[in-house]
């Protein structure tokens, strides 16, 4: 198995096209964890405008079909690097 293979597997549970999937959250700036349910490998983009939360996209890496267990890493930190 290549190494891609291996990290699509690992980080998208095995979706070959991991932008397949990606989530909007509008009105609220706070973390998903454990309030966004989604399946591993999502995506979640913020749209708050005013908060630096603003365009900030996350990756799930612990999925849920409830939302309770659902963990969610920030990836791109929009206030530091730049907003889309």
């Amino acid at each position: 198995m290549s190494l891609r293979r291996q990290v699509i597997n690992t980080l998208f549970a095995g979706t070959a096209d991991p932008l397949r999937t990606v989530l909007k959250q509008t009105g609220s700036g706070t973390s998903p964890n454990g309030v966004v349910a989604a399946p591993r490998g999502t995506f979640l983009v913020i749209d708050y405008n005013g908060d630096v939360t603003d365009d900030d996209i996350y990756l799930c890496t612990v999925g849920s079909t409830t939302g309770a267990s659902t963990t969610w890493v920030l990836v791109y930190n929009a206030s530091s690097i730049g907003h889309i």
